[in-house]
């Protein structure tokens, strides 16, 4: 069970802002009844799917229409998307590798050098009830293969299983003050989604509905059953217990779907019929256009666009969010 006696003294150095403290919320902490935050995993093994798209439309009307405090988690190294959503003059620095404070790859850093893992990290305010912790382009770097090992088998596994464990260390003193903490990550199948999934209640794959982009969705439900296997089988070896729960797919999440006379056309009514039968997708979809196209290019959420496409695709992803809530409570 965590000790939470540390938190009171310790939340002014977990919330911080670029150097500058943020007021924490008033939370009571160290009470067993506190409700902890939601996590979700948005993973996929493709790009260009609508992941970044979802999760930061979702993020941003769970805190818009349903007053939820949401923390946004950006572990995408490669292009760092929902961070320059959020915040678009940090994409500069991002791009020069110059990403401000401690972000993850200091967490992931510390494992390497044989150092405690602290759970300070740096966060920033968007707006009241919506924070996010930043891209760091120097995740690429993180391997499990870079764990110092020893000549003994089960220091060896201990290190693997804190490994996974590093990303759920950083949120275990945040989760009372949030109530979703949505993870954006990188395409790819790696040791970075692997983290992501050992911290998440549940995870979501955004999917384009045609056959190459959602073939990918196959492969991340089997990375999150290989997740929670290779933990049950670590802790049966190590004999060790902790509060880790195996980890659900919600769903793929048909993105920029193509519709005709209101319903999605016949290839993609086939496509996500034949995702239905072999996992679960979501029945609220997000249809391509010009709102989302507008939205991203002037880095605003498609709510804030004018115009009949953006309206639709506004109201799309408002409904989706409710499914959402009712699929990952």
């Amino acid at each position: 069970m965590t000790d939470l006696k540390p938190l009171g003294s310790a939340l002014a150095s977990v919330v911080r802002r670029l150097g500058k403290l943020v007021r924490p919320r008033t939370v009571l902490v160290g009470y067993m009844g506190e409700t902890l935050a939601t996590t979700v995993g948005f993973i996929s093994e493709k790009g260009g799917v609508g992941k970044t798209t979802a999760c930061y439309h979702i993020a941003v009307a769970l805190m818009r229409f349903h007053k939820k405090r949401v923390l946004v988690i950006d572990t995408d190294y490669q292009r760092g998307g929902i961070t320059g959503r959020f915040f678009p003059k940090l994409i500069e620095s991002f791009g020069k590798g110059e990403v401000p404070g401690t972000t993850l790859f200091h967490k992931f850093q510390q494992l390497y050098s044989a150092a405690p893992q602290t759970q300070d990290i740096d966060i920033q305010n968007w707006q009241p009830g919506l924070d996010v912790i930043i891209a760091d382009p120097r995740l690429a770097t993180v391997s499990s293969n870079k764990v110092p090992s020893t000549n003994n088998i089960k220091s060896n596994s201990m290190a693997m299983l804190n490994h996974m464990r590093t990303i759920a260390n950083v949120l275990r003193p945040l989760q009372e003050h949030y109530d979703y903490i949505l993870i954006d990550s990188h395409p790819e199948v790696s040791d970075i989604m692997r983290s992501i999934i050992y911290s998440s209640d549940y995870c979501v794959s955004p999917v384009k509905l045609d056959r190459q982009s959602s073939i990918g969705v196959a492969t991340v439900i089997g990375e999150i059953a290989n997740v929670n296997s290779d933990i049950q089988m670590l802790r049966a070896s190590l004999g060790v217990e902790d509060s880790y729960q195996n980890t659900k797919f919600a769903g793929a999440m048909g993105m920029m779907a193509r519709e005709w006379g209101g319903s999605p056309k016949e290839t993609e009514r086939l496509e996500y019929n034949r995702l239905k039968n072999a996992g679960k997708i979501f029945t609220e979809y997000v249809t391509q256009g010009d709102g989302i196209n507008k939205a991203a290019a002037d880095r605003v959420p498609v709510y804030d666009v004018a115009g009949a496409n953006a309206a639709k695709q506004a109201a799309q992803f408002q409904q989706l969010t409710i499914e959402f809530m009712k699929e990952c409570p």
